[in-house]
């Protein structure tokens, strides 16, 4: 997307940054669709018209003819509403090192069977300039669970965690790779399970008024207690091999 018009909504989103998230408001992360097959199973983002990045982790059991993404849903149980747009997929490019144990290189490209029109309630997120440094806070949107073990929630909802790549480090010594992966968590959740967002959603970075896809949901955000922090695919690292899918043909 050209820089100056990706990553702004029509609609301003929630600012408040309540542990264990809020529900987002309508349309206001107009660029992050539903995996379905079916019903909702992953997130994802629209990073152009035609492609969307989400989790190879999401994609390892599906085939693309089953696969259709849902953009500007913000109920699952209202994808029909004359705001959403339903588009199947042609093709699911993952990341070729994708390792299922490790979860390292946890990235996917899918193509669209048809681009998406983007308006108020669909639009393209930018893709990362700088990334967020430790600490910073960065927002992780999705349907995924709210507590661990509860049914997914009907409307999209949102939470504002921060980067703790050193706390993914120490949590995760085997697996966590800080070029690869961003860590990001609750800040002040004293042992509570918090659920951040879905595998193959968006973690998101504002800066100077546009959002940014830092990272894609990978593992430990669905539930993990608070001194495990969500692990995100860096978004950065990827550039060359996400731009190598979208021109591939």
């Amino acid at each position: 997307p050209t820089t100056n018009t990706c990553g702004r909504q029509s609609i301003t989103p929630a600012t408040q940054r309540i542990v264990g998230g809020v529900e987002a408001i309508p349309h206001s992360w107009p660029w992050i669709v539903s995996l379905q097959v079916r019903d909702h199973f992953c997130g994802g983002t629209l990073i152009d018209t035609r492609h969307v990045l989400t989790a190879a982790h999401c994609l390892t059991s599906a085939s693309s003819s089953q696969l259709r993404i849902i953009a500007g849903l913000h109920e699952r149980s209202n994808k029909n509403n004359g705001r959403t747009q339903n588009i199947g997929v042609t093709r699911i490019f993952m990341h070729e090192q994708y390792n299922s144990i490790t979860q390292a290189h946890d990235i996917a490209v899918l193509r669209l069977a048809q681009p998406v029109q983007l308006n108020a309630y669909v639009s393209l997120v930018c893709l990362p300039g700088p990334d967020p440094q430790e600490s910073m806070p960065v927002t992780v949107a999705g349907w995924g669970s709210i507590h661990k073990g509860s049914a997914l929630p009907n409307a999209l909802r949102q939470v504002t965690v921060q980067v703790t790549n050193s706390q993914a480090k120490a949590a995760y010594p085997a697996y966590f790779n800080v070029q690869r992966q961003i860590g990001a968590s609750m800040p002040y959740v004293g042992g509570k399970d918090s659920c951040q967002g879905d595998s193959g959603g968006p973690l998101m970075y504002n800066t100077n008024g546009q959002w940014y896809l830092s990272g894609v949901v990978s593992f430990g955000a669905d539930c993990a207690l608070s001194n495990y922090p969500g692990v995100y695919t860096r978004t950065s690292t990827y550039l060359n091999w996400i731009h190598s899918k979208i021109n591939s043909y």
